[in-house]
């Protein structure tokens, strides 16, 4: 619970924290945005693990907002066997999505799974399935940003700093 506290913290500090970070912003409302967040984490194969509400833990801290929440996701065969063979990884799984309300608007954020791939370099099968992760997170931010009706923006740091 703390590391998400914190995880949000950074995220609500500002974009200059970005770096590692992948972001997606759509022009709905938060419940909505989460609606079709699961939907498009189902429709990639992943299962709904657990949603946390972070909104009273991060008012603690003054930050306000309508909604703050996590999504937890992931296949149980994937997890179970990256457990399994990389125990000091399973602090990470299931994959996360940060969820923050800003008025009509919503943000996801999530941390890019590549940022990882240097602690696994010598394991191959690790280093695509980084990727791969990569790949699907905004492969679910493109499809939020469809349903929205709007252009799909799904940054991850590097397309953030080339776009300042």
């Amino acid at each position: 619970m703390k590391r998400v506290l914190a995880l949000l913290l950074l995220l609500s500090a500002g974009t200059a924290l970005a770096d590692g970070m992948l972001m997606s912003r759509v022009a709905m409302k938060a419940d909505l945005a989460i609606e079709y967040l699961k939907t498009a984490i189902e429709e990639h194969g992943y299962a709904l693990a657990h949603i946390q509400k972070c909104d009273s833990g991060l008012a603690g801290f003054g930050f306000h907002s309508d909604t703050y929440r996590v999504l937890f996701f992931g296949k149980i065969d994937e997890v179970r066997r990256i457990s399994g063979e990389h125990p000091e990884f399973t602090p990470y799984l299931p994959l996360k999505i940060a969820v923050e309300a800003e008025r009509d608007e919503t943000l996801m954020v999530a941390v890019d799974p590549t940022t990882l791939e240097r602690y696994f370099a010598e394991d191959p099968e690790m280093v695509i399935q980084f990727r791969r992760w990569k790949n699907d997170v905004l492969s679910i931010f493109a499809d939020v940003q469809k349903a929205a009706g709007g252009p799909v923006a799904a940054l991850d740091a590097g397309e953030l700093q080339a776009a300042r």
